[in-house]
């Protein structure tokens, strides 16, 4: 599709003023009917109803729309409840007033995720269900104005408030396609009357994120100064795990995070976002100091910190929670809009299209609550992290039962990736943030003229990306697009011919000209092969913004869980029925030269039949085995890389189930040099990422 349906959007009573919320988000100086706060903005979001994905992008979205997008609300609890939308019981095994905010925390981040997912796409049936408890809660303010379950309305419970800061953004999101202010004065209120303390407890802070989101849209100060209270109350909290390890000292001093990591990466993004209303640096200080804990320790190579919950170590078995892939993404999202450098973007791009794509069955039908590099088998019984339970790594439609965050958080992926896709840009231009298949329509200019620029690319498949421009008449705007970190030269041509690109600033190269219909221009990524050393004597290899696995041939077999799936939706396991256990064979120092990378014609479905791969020499390890745990010989799980582990290096995650030693396996002198294909990450259900080398192995 390349042009945007606008006029199903104007039959539903939905969408009141799309016009009046893009001229507003289109630049931060625009002009609204409304008195909006100055807000600083790097780059600036744009509404879903302005982006049209295309290609593997629309495939995707809307295999999820179709498959647990749909029908997770048939399949398990809790979302078969209706929560958000009257329903004030909590139905898991346990009722206690301490519990009860979990079923309304679960499916916010299903109606947010699907509520996106439904806008992005213009699915009706999609968007119904997920407007049903939006539309209710809306509709019914309790007392004072309190929006939400009155299971956790003062007095009642301990003021558990992170439930309402995930389905304020679905508000959010639906307010803004609609270019709405109504919903953002519905917020203001609740905020200002709520006599929660939003300080604690745990979470409770982050509704930061849609305080200022009300503030910026209704221009009342009292939101701004209650975020900003909110905040500096929460760093005066003991420093306990329960504030999420955010102490101004322990932030200063670059000390390790001791933090689940959902919540350390929901609140370390606040300060980002108060930089943004009050444009005080030492907030936004504070947000790159606490990122930069993360980055310099925890980061697997898929992108994502190594989260079980708790960050841990970063060997090739180490797991992050499918809600981290979610909430980091979520939260680097607020450090690019802050500071408008492309290397959080280069960050959401990686953990996307390598970790995400790798925590979803490909078609849409299960979801793990845990994923890692190396996971050999995927079954009701195989997560080797004992803190979790054993079936958190099997793809299932709800993989954590009475815990289902991940199986909501799920839906979040994919739509925040589209949505950022595009962003505003300085001086009231555009930037082109994350690439694929889309088309793109917005005002720009003085005269806020509609121009759309349609977007054709195989990206990340494809080095080329393509942008067409069609407006009713020519204009000048400036035109961004990122340039990420792996790529050195880049080349840009405009309407057929090449161009000097301007040098990136920020991670960003901006053309400004005068741009007529039909215009086009061509950004080329050149991407090359890298190879990548991890703990344990581990090696990985990567290619443009692709890391790329072995794909182990799954031997699927599939149950119904009571009350968590379905026969149409069941419990997978997934059991290996190829080899796996090869150890990567190139001379030391040139890896990089023995790796050969092959492209096809571009297929019908890139995540399942990858058009690119990679030929990589390899000796078979005939030791290197599942290993069973030390109780039940019957229950196996994905062994840590063999051999002795590189020195300094932890040598198995924390909390496994195995002991502390891992197996030593030596290469056998007679294993003969072989040749394996290695496709991207997220094309794979059972893979293996972090090999051995080959020249370390028999040591």
């Amino acid at each position: 599709m390349t042009q945007i349906d606008r006029r199903s959007f104007l039959e539903m009573s939905l969408y009141s003023s799309l016009a009046l919320w893009m001229a507003r988000s289109a630049s931060a100086a625009a002009e609204t009917s409304f008195s909006a706060p100055q807000k600083i903005s790097g780059l600036s979001s744009l509404p879903a109803s302005a982006l049209s994905p295309d290609g593997w992008l629309r495939l995707y979205l809307e295999k999820q729309a179709n498959q647990l997008g749909y029908h997770l609300p048939d399949v398990s609890e809790p979302f078969k409840g209706d929560y958000w939308a009257g329903e004030e019981k909590y139905v898991a095994e346990h009722h206690e007033w301490d519990e009860s905010w979990w079923a309304w925390e679960q499916k916010a981040y299903w109606i947010d995720g699907a509520l996106r997912c439904a806008l992005l796409l213009d699915d009706k049936r999609l968007l119904e269900r997920a407007l049903k408890p939006v539309e209710y809660t809306l509709a019914h303010p309790g007392g004072g104005g309190y929006l939400g379950p009155q299971a956790i309305k003062p007095p009642r419970q301990n003021f558990h408030r992170w439930p309402h800061a995930i389905f304020f953004r679905a508000v959010a999101a639906l307010a803004d396609a609609r270019g709405d202010r109504h919903p953002a004065e519905l917020l203001r209120d609740h905020y200002l009357a709520d006599a929660a303390s939003y300080a604690k407890p745990v979470r409770n802070v982050t509704n930061i994120e849609s305080m200022l989101w009300a503030y910026e849209r209704t221009g009342d100060a009292r939101l701004l100064a209650l975020a900003e209270n909110a905040w500096n109350a929460y760093l005066k909290l003991p420093p306990d795990v329960e504030r999420g390890d955010l102490a101004p000292e322990r932030v200063r001093d670059d000390a390790p995070v001791n933090s689940h990591g959902v919540t350390y990466a929901e609140t370390s993004k606040l300060p980002a976002i108060l930089y943004q209303y009050t444009g005080k640096a030492e907030y936004l200080t504070f947000a790159l100091a606490a990122q930069q804990r993360i980055l310099s320790r925890y980061m697997l190579v898929d992108g994502v910190p190594s989260t079980s919950e708790f960050y841990q170590s970063t060997t090739s078995r180490d797991v992050h929670e499918t809600c981290d892939i979610a909430d980091h993404t979520w939260s680097w999202g607020h450090l690019l809009a802050a500071t408008g450098d492309g290397v959080w973007a280069d960050r959401i791009e990686r953990a996307c299209l390598n970790a995400g794509f790798g925590a979803i069955r490909k078609d849409w039908k299960g979801v793990q609550y845990l994923s890692c590099p190396n996971q050999m088998l995927a079954t009701l019984t195989s997560s080797h992290i004992s803190n979790s339970g054993r079936s958190t790594m099997a793809y299932q439609p709800n993989p954590g039962g009475r815990v289902a965050c991940c199986a909501g958080n799920a839906h979040r992926i994919l739509p925040n990736y589209a949505l950022r896709m595009w962003m505003g840009g300085q001086q009231g231009g555009l930037a082109a943030v994350l690439y694929g298949p889309s088309t793109i329509k917005v005002p720009l200019g003085g005269e806020r003229q509609m121009v759309e620029i349609e977007e054709r690319t195989n990206y990340p498949f494809d080095e080329k990306i393509h942008f067409t421009m069609r407006t009713e008449k020519p204009l000048a705007f400036p035109l961004s697009f990122r340039i990420p970190e792996w790529c050195a030269q880049p080349r840009l041509l405009i309407n057929g011919k090449p161009v000097s690109l301007p040098a990136a600033s920020k991670g960003f190269a901006t053309i400004e000209r005068t741009f007529r219909a039909g215009d086009t221009a061509t950004l080329i990524l050149p991407m090359r092969t890298r190879v990548t050393r991890w703990p344990q004597g581990g090696i990985a290899v990567e290619h443009g913004p692709l890391v790329y696995a072995l794909p182990i041939k799954e031997e699927w077999s599939s149950t119904p869980l009571d009350r968590w799936s379905t026969a149409e939706f069941p419990s997978w396991n997934a059991r290996p029925v190829s080899a796996w256990n090869y150890a990567l064979a190139a001379a030391s120092g040139h890896e990089e030269d023995a790796i050969r990378f092959e492209q096809a014609a571009m297929t019908a479905d890139p995540w399942v039949d990858s058009p690119v791969r990679l030929k990589a020499p390899v000796r078979r390890l005939p030791g290197w085995k599942l290993v069973a745990d030390p109780k039940d010989a019957s229950v196996l799980f994905s062994p840590p890389l063999p051999g002795p582990p590189a020195a300094g290096t932890k040598e198995v995650p924390v909390r496994d189930f195995l002991p502390a030693a891992p197996p030593a396996v030596k290469l056998e002198a007679a294993a003969e040099v072989e040749t394996i294909t290695l496709v991207p990450y997220g094309s794979t259900h059972l893979r293996v990422t972090i090999f051995p080398d080959a020249n370390q192995a028999g040591s």
